[in-house]
Parts: C-alpha cells; structure tokens; sequence
C-alpha cells in the first residue's frame, strides 16, 4: 500500500423508505435491483461483487443510514470508523458500532451496535457526511475491544495513515511513530475503562506502522505473541540484487563455542495471492521469478528465509513453529508467549 495514494471506501448511495416511499423500495427488491441493508434502508445490488467486496459495501451502506437514522447524539465508532477512515480490517463484521452518551439499553437495533460512551468534540470528525471517531480515538477503542489479531491489523494500519512512514527514511520514521505510540498509551491510560487495559497496551507497544498488508499484521501477530522477539518490518539489506526490502526480519547472532559469531537475519515473507491479483499471466509469471530471484539473493548473503501464504495464517501453531525452524534451538530455547496477545480460548471475535 503506498500510503500517498491512500483514499478511502466511496460510500454506497442509500435509499431510506422515509424518503422514496414504500412502494418504489418494494419495487426495487421485487426487480432485484435493491437489497436491505437495515430496516428502513436499501441499497443497490451490484453483479459479480466478491463475498469481501459485498460484506464492506454492505457495512459502509450500514453506516450511511445509521448516520441517517439515528440521533446526532451517535458517533461511528470502533471497527465501523476504522472502515471509513480506510483502515484495514482483518475481518469485517456486520454490526455497525456507535458510541453515545448516556444508558445504552438491551434492546438491540437491528445491524448496530451501541457503545456507552462520550466522545469529546475534538475526538469526532466527518467522513463523507458521517460523524465519526478521530483516528486516534478509534485506534484506542478497537486496541481495547478487539481479538488482539485484529486489533494489530487496524492499528497497523491506522498509525502508518497518521504517520507516513518512508522505509527508506527509517530514523524520521521511526521518531514519528514512537512520539504517535506515546500519545497513544497516554490516551489509553487516561479511560477510565479497565476491561481490556492489558491487552490494549500490548498492542500499541507491538504495532508497526511499516506493515504494508494485514496478512503481514497477522503473521507478525502470531509470531511475537508466541514468544518470538518484535522484527523489523520492511527489514533493509544489501544483496547482489542491490537493496532489497523483506516483509519482517530477525537478526541473530550465531555462536560458536560460547563465543559471538556472525550474525544472519531470518526473512519473513508473505506471498498472498492479492500480490498478483488484477494481473495478467505474463506479469504474474514475471512476479513469481522475480520473487524467486529476491529469495537467492537473500540466502546468498547467508539469511534464511520462511515464506507464508494465505491458508498459513489459518494454521497458527503450525505457522510459528516453521518460523522457529529458522532459528537455532539455543535461541528458540529462551521464547515465552505474551500473554497480553493471547485470548483466553474461544475468544475469536469482539468483545461487547
């Protein structure tokens, strides 16, 4: 993702029965040309849309007519916002979240969900006509109430928006999210809320703005919350091939009868099929070679490389343990899990 062309989610158009009348909406599903998106709201159907492509446009028309619908006491808050914002999400729910000052009752809006909450006026912005958390708000609120997964890939990808980070300007960079991480945790500390602390901490003291992917906030995800140390994403080296850039890396040090020897660095690398989605088979035969001839010139230098695909980030234990395949058993031997970053078992999605 080049963060200097980053533009976010067009908003659906909406129809409101309230404001075209029952019958033309009724007509509109009855010819297929509209869907229900809440009650009350439609949306157009849209042909050969992908099952992820159709889940994000349903939930932003979700959140046009949540805006619509609902009081201006509701601000879009938590996973919701980051979609508006253009944040990744590693999962996209169907509930639309909304934070709102006073009692939040039991009774459940079809498609919302509410959060008992006041959202300060310099916390709110717009997106395309919506009152929505600020960036910074929503990336406290998602570290606090989601699975620390997914709360890696929003505030990832959240923080590289506000801090525009230049791998080949690693020092800027990395004065900027660090003065971003501090006022993050002091935004953290400073809610009152206690549920999710611990959890939340971790994730901003993990975060990295450099993933350039949510599979790469994953599998830096599994790797670190299972014990092994935070890599260097967009890990910079000097090859035959000339710089190169991998997705995460290690540098460890080798030792040789109790003495320090060389160093290596172990490669992470993710090959997702979307690397070479909307290609051609000329280009994407080029990228596999290419590729191909990025990892010999890694492992020229005398790095090891493990590379991930897709349905690996399905298979954790299994995942990491290849990870530490790369690594010698003398420095595999000192890893211990985060238990911030780990759920108690069955605790896959958000928390309420």
């Amino acid at each position: 993702m080049d963060i200097r062309q980053h533009v976010r989610p067009a908003l659906p158009t909406v129809y409101l029965v309230r404001d075209h009348g029952a019958e033309a909406v009724r007509a509109g599903v009855r010819e297929g040309r509209l869907v229900r998106v809440r009650p009350g709201a439609y949306v157009d159907t849209v042909a050969d849309e992908t099952p992820w492509a159709r889940r994000e446009r349903l939930l932003l028309a979700r959140c046009v007519a949540a805006s619509r619908q609902l009081g201006p006491e509701h601000v879009v808050s938590h996973t919701a916002a980051a979609l508006l914002h253009g944040c990744r999400l590693w999962r996209i729910g169907d509930d639309v979240h909304v934070s709102r000052p006073g009692t939040v009752t039991n009774h459940r809006s079809p498609f919302v969900r509410r959060h008992r909450a006041v959202v300060p006026a310099d916390d709110v912005t717009t997106v395309g006509g919506i009152r929505v958390t600020s960036l910074e708000r929503t990336i406290v609120d998602c570290a606090l109430t989601l699975h620390p997964r997914d709360a890696l890939v929003v505030v990832d990808s959240a923080m590289r928006l506000l801090t525009l980070p230049d791998r080949w300007r690693r020092p800027e960079s990395d004065r900027r999210i660090e003065d971003l991480r501090l006022l993050l945790s002091e935004r953290l500390e400073a809610r009152a809320a206690r549920r999710g602390k611990p959890t939340a901490r971790s994730v901003l003291a993990h975060a990295d703005p450099f993933a350039e992917s949510a599979p790469e906030s994953v599998l830096r995800w599994i790797a670190v919350s299972r014990g092994l140390p935070r890599p260097v994403s967009q890990f910079r080296v000097e090859t035959v091939r000339g710089t190169l850039f991998s997705d995460m890396g290690w540098t460890v040090e080798r030792v040789a009868q109790g003495a320090r020897d060389s160093a290596f660095t172990v490669h992470a690398e993710f090959d997702g099929r979307v690397k070479y989605r909307g290609t051609d088979g000329v280009a994407a035969a080029r990228a596999v070679v290419d590729e191909k001839l990025r990892e010999d010139a890694l492992r020229e230098r005398g790095d090891r490389v493990r590379r991930f695909v897709t349905e690996d980030l399905s298979h954790q234990a299994r995942t990491f343990e290849r990870l530490c395949s790369a690594f010698p058993r003398s420095v595999t031997a000192r890893f211990r899990p985060v238990p911030e970053l780990m759920p108690p078992p069955g605790r896959t999605g958000e928390a309420s």
